[in-house]
């Protein structure tokens, strides 16, 4: 394998380059080529299937942004939320099939879903954290938030009960969800 095609597959592997231009100018930096050379060993290994290439998705509007498959997440966390929501209040504890579905839900509402929209929300772009530094820094955050509204909501006239903090828990996703999609949408 020729040192450029080498180097390539280090810096896509290594940097995460957003475009092709970037990667050539990544490789540059190593190895001393032309920009005609890089781009055809770039389409030379496109061709093997060793690299995709794709078109840059730009988007003219945020509404155009949500309704893109880079934005399923966010939908996903809206129903998972709302599921959450619904089987906490409707779903009595004492319907043993049916309160471990209220369970579930509650504990990813609880542990889960809070600490995801906050990791979302600031580190926007997905090359920023792999998969597992994105499910420890969720079920942390997620903790730290819950921890956070009880904490809060204990000093507040209305105390501590499952009827404020649902909502409070529940709000809080949403605007983080939301704040999250925003900043995804602004870093794209």
């Amino acid at each position: 394998m020729s040192s450029i095609r080498k180097t390539i597959l280090d810096v896509l592997d290594s940097k995460h380059p957003e475009n092709v231009k970037e990667l050539i100018l990544l490789v540059q930096e190593q190895v001393e080529s032309s920009t005609e050379e890089i781009q055809q060993q770039i389409k030379s290994l496109h061709k093997q299937g060793l690299v995709t290439l794709e078109e840059p998705t730009s988007h003219q509007s945020f509404f155009s942004f949500i309704r893109n498959k880079q934005s399923l997440w966010f939908w996903i966390i809206l129903v998972i939320s709302a599921f959450s929501l619904f089987s906490i209040l409707f779903i009595n504890e004492t319907q043993t099939t049916l309160a471990y579905i209220r369970y579930s839900f509650g504990f990813v509402l609880v542990a889960f879903l809070p600490g995801y929209c906050l990791t979302e929300a600031l580190f926007p772009k997905n090359q920023t954290l792999d998969l597992i530094e994105r499910i420890t820094f969720s079920i942390g955050l997620s903790f730290a938030i819950t921890a956070l509204v009880g904490l809060f909501l204990s000093f507040t006239p209305f105390g501590l009960k499952l009827s404020t903090a649902l909502p409070s828990l529940g709000g809080i996703v949403i605007i983080l969800a939301i704040t999250a999609l925003v900043r995804k949408y602004q870093k794209q």
